[in-house]
């Protein structure tokens, strides 16, 4: 595993929490990003961790079925400050093993987002 930085430049962190979803006539998994400030990773890491906890505990604001916090997915720091265009998440990423061609991650158009955003 790559060794990340341990102190966030600007104070902020993303940190992704894994939810589980029973009984739900959608996804039973959800992972939702929360944005945490803390300096250094462990104090961003704790924060997270509560906050997930929390979460199961009050209920989901998308669900009103049982929630179960199951982990800590991502933690990364913010580099930028806060403004239009600034870099707020990031992922490395391989070259697929089974393609020697295309990006590892999908790509959309214009008008696949607006079937997303704005369906008919």
């Amino acid at each position: 595993m790559k060794t990340r930085q341990a102190i966030s430049p600007t104070g902020w962190w993303i940190a992704g929490l894994l939810e589980r979803h029973k009984n739900s006539s959608r996804a039973a998994y959800w992972n939702n990003y929360r944005l945490i400030r803390a300096e250094h990773w462990r104090d961003a890491f704790q924060k997270a961790l509560a906050y997930g906890r929390s979460d199961s505990e009050v209920g989901s604001r998308a669900f009103s079925g049982i929630t179960e916090f199951v982990g800590v997915t991502d933690l990364v720091p913010i580099y930028d400050a806060f403004e239009d265009g600034a870099e707020m998440l990031w992922k490395e990423c391989d070259s697929p093993e089974d393609s020697s061609e295309g990006a590892p991650l999908d790509t959309y158009s214009e008008a696949e987002m607006a079937a997303i955003y704005e369906p008919p």
